[in-house]
């Protein structure tokens, strides 16, 4: 049995039919691999670069995103968690950026649905240094981007967006050409974010346990919902504003209650059983226990 066969073999029949088109090690004829045949899910893969296939399990499971830590090392952006982590080879661009061109040259998009791929990168390292690597890389890649440039936004199939250390966000927004949007935490929300566009700060993130104290059993309690309301009126004010969540306790419960309050996308380390409690809520079966 091959690998990918093996991980088809612990899904549903739901998820099954999402990952259908996707065989052997995930390849195509032509070499590249498969993304999601259907529609996405409102979620991303949280430290991606740690699943053993980095981002072809996120893609062929439907999620519309990933997120990959950099530390640049002789001139290289190595992706790792941790410095003593990072090996030759495994770069940014070859982990992701080559691929998703790849995808891009033959599907004309990543997601099946034609719909934004968003590629999170954190910079682990504060510097200069780094964010300037980062984007003369990414300037390598802007035929699959989305770019701002003198201010317009130019769509394209890939956003990305900064998640670690980058410049203030006024020298950002000066650059003529600009390559990647910010993300901001919720607590550390300008307070002029209302006023900045979406092209430049895209990801308002929350961290679960630093919110909510709620872990998922039962009905959401008041106080969530005051508190999830508050977030999203915040994180919402501005037209194409995504807001993320992540360490979230992987239940139905925390899960649905999460997405009708306004949350945008997930972010999960466990892509198998959060996409199968992901296409539960949103295919309720009255018969399935809550998990």
């Amino acid at each position: 049995m091959t690998p990918l066969r093996a991980l088809l073999s612990l899904l549903p029949a739901a998820t099954l039919a999402a990952c259908a088109g996707t065989a052997g090690d995930g390849k195509s004829g032509d070499g590249t691999f498969a993304s999601s045949a259907t529609g996405r899910l409102p979620a991303y893969a949280h430290n991606d670069y740690e699943n053993r296939r980095p981002l072809r399990d996120a893609l062929e499971l439907g999620y519309r995103g990933v997120e990959a830590d950099v530390y640049l090392v002789d001139g290289e952006l190595l992706v790792a968690h941790d410095r003593d982590q990072v090996r030759p080879g495994r770069t940014l661009a070859s982990l992701y950026l080559d691929p998703l061109r790849a995808l891009v040259a033959r599907d004309g998009a990543v997601l099946g649905d034609g719909s934004t791929f968003l590629l999170n990168v954190e910079a682990k390292e504060r510097g200069r240094a780094t964010y300037d690597a980062v984007r003369a890389e990414l300037a390598r890649y802007a035929d699959i981007l989305t770019v701002v440039r003198d201010g317009v936004e130019e769509p394209g199939p890939v956003q990305v967006v900064l998640v670690g250390w980058f410049p203030p966000l006024a020298e950002l927004a000066a650059e003529t050409v600009r390559y990647a949007a910010v993300q901001a935490h919720h607590r550390d929300l300008p307070a002029d974010h209302a006023l900045l566009p979406a092209d430049l700060l895209k990801l308002v993130t929350v961290k679960y346990p630093d919110e909510f104290a709620w872990k998922g059993h039962g009905e959401p309690p008041a106080a969530f919902q005051r508190r999830l309301a508050g977030i999203r009126a915040a994180a919402h004010a501005v037209p194409g504003r995504l807001l993320r969540v992540f360490h979230v306790p992987r239940r139905d419960e925390a899960y649905r209650a999460l997405l009708a309050g306004g949350a945008d996308l997930i972010g999960t380390r466990t892509l198998v059983r959060s996409g199968e409690v992901l296409r539960r809520i949103e295919r309720p079966d009255p018969g399935q226990e809550a998990r």
